[in-house]
């Protein structure tokens, strides 16, 4: 198997999708608060624990410490590892000027469900109200759930990146067409993963 970056919003179930299609692999998981200071602190656990595992190795949002691409990189190159690695933000990869593995991972892309993945409990009003996230869509109480998600958002995603300064009038336009974002009737072929191409 290829090395691979995996990305989508968060709550697409890219974590999960990981987990059960590489059940022996080991997944650093830079969600975990306590991993992410260990190894912002220090960054050169991460090459011993991948030299303590020998096996293919996951990352869960790599956009956190997008210096860890540099070993990566490293590993591809002298122990011809492979490595999956997730992450819902390709725009801080980018703008991070790292080390993008020079074409050695597949870029691919998670969508929200897609109806054929729900099946017959698939409801259209339902999706254009609140949108298809899995996050979202299995919820006990959607409307509440996406309206969550959609402030985590612009707190997490917009506003700490500094690409907006106000956020009013987003959130109003977040507040009409966040859902529409959220849900893709048509447009994939196949089912997740994956669309080709790494997201903005």
């Amino acid at each position: 198997m290829e090395s691979f970056f995996l990305m989508g919003p968060r709550g697409a179930g890219k974590s999960t999708w990981l987990r059960s299609h590489f059940p022996d692999a080991h997944v650093i998981e830079l969600l975990s608060e306590q991993k992410y200071q260990q190894l912002l602190a220090n960054p050169a656990l991460f090459a011993g624990e991948v030299r303590a595992w020998r096996g293919q190795t996951g990352g869960d949002e790599i956009e956190r410490l997008p210096q860890l691409l540099n070993e990566v990189h490293r590993f591809q190159e002298e122990k011809r590892l492979h490595f999956a690695l997730c992450g819902s933000s390709a725009r801080k990869l980018r703008r991070a000027g790292v080390d993008l593995l020079a074409g050695r991972a597949v870029n691919r892309a998670m969508p929200p469900f897609l109806p054929e993945e729900i099946g017959a409990g698939f409801d259209l009003d339902q999706a254009l109200q609140n949108g298809l996230l899995p996050v979202v869509w299995d919820s006990e109480d959607r409307a509440d759930r996406l309206s969550a998600y959609a402030r985590f958002y612009l707190k997490e995603e917009i506003q700490a990146e500094a690409l907006v300064r106000n956020r009013s009038p987003l959130g109003e336009l977040m507040s009409s067409n966040f859902r529409i974002g959220c849900f893709r009737l048509s447009g994939h072929e196949g089912h997740r993963p994956f669309s080709d191409g790494v997201g903005a």
